[in-house]
């Protein structure tokens, strides 16, 4: 009998040993699969890069377009140096864009006009005729072709796509923007998106767009939407950047 109690008392002090050790096992498989996911992820090959934008007025989320890949290093790259952190949209368009990307901006002085510098140099233009200004589509600004003919881009400020919706008037308007400024014109299968998804058709062919919207768009839209000032757009209530965080992600076909 008491054999019989021994022998049961070593099993039972075993049960907690093997449970611990098959939830470590299954632990460790899990890490080593995910481990070779993320071994499998090739840039440019089957994932991009998405970027999480924190702001104080809520997050939304970027992807960056791999066929940009000048603007999308840069931007990955000031991401995350935290180069982005504390700036304030400095310029907020209703029913245009929100841009952002001053670094002096961090003072957040109630009288300073920002917007006139950058990360101190410039990005060769990688403007790709497939993509075009719908809402939610992420661009590099820059300075006007008077005084930049090769367009190149700002090292830093970006803006983000709200724009409105068109009808064929507002369209025929905008094609004759762009052929005066030598963009592309509006076809008819853009012109549907602009009439139901709205943009900013004007900008087509100009202005590099390495990204766009994922998620988020309500937030983009929230902050398109708060009272500014007419003679600078910056808003009354200052708008900053908290965060962006940076992930490698799979493409999904």
């Amino acid at each position: 009998m008491k054999s019989l109690i021994i022998t049961i008392a070593l099993l039972l002090g075993a049960l907690p040993n093997s449970f611990a050790q098959k939830q470590e096992q299954k632990q460790n498989k899990e890490q080593k699969q995910n481990k070779q996911k993320e071994q499998k992820l090739e840039l440019g090959v089957n994932a991009s890069y998405v970027v999480r934008v924190k702001t104080t007025e809520g997050n939304f989320f970027l992807r960056l377009f791999n066929d940009t890949p000048g603007h999308r290093d840069n931007f990955v790259k000031l991401c995350n140096e935290g180069f982005y952190n504390q700036l304030i949209f400095h310029r907020v368009i209703n029913n245009f864009m929100i841009q952002c990307g001053d670094p002096k901006s961090i003072e957040a002085m109630a009288t300073v006009k920002y917007g006139e510098d950058d990360a101190g140099y410039k990005i060769p233009a990688e403007i790709q005729p497939h993509y075009f200004h719908k809402k939610g589509m992420l661009a590099a600004a820059r300075e006007p072709d008077s005084d930049n003919p090769e367009r190149v881009s700002s090292s830093s400020h970006f803006y983000i796509v709200v724009g409105k919706v068109h009808n064929d008037s507002t369209l025929n308007v905008a094609n004759k923007r762009i052929q005066k400024s030598g963009g592309v014109e509006v076809t008819p299968e853009r012109a549907e998106v602009y009439k139901t998804l709205g943009g900013a058709p004007h900008l087509d062919g100009s202005y590099t767009i390495f990204g766009e919207i994922i998620s988020g768009q309500k937030v983009v839209d929230e902050i398109n939407a708060v009272k500014t000032h007419k003679s600078t757009d910056r808003p009354h209530d200052d708008i900053f950047i908290v965060s962006c965080d940076v992930k490698l992600v799979e493409d999904k076909l």
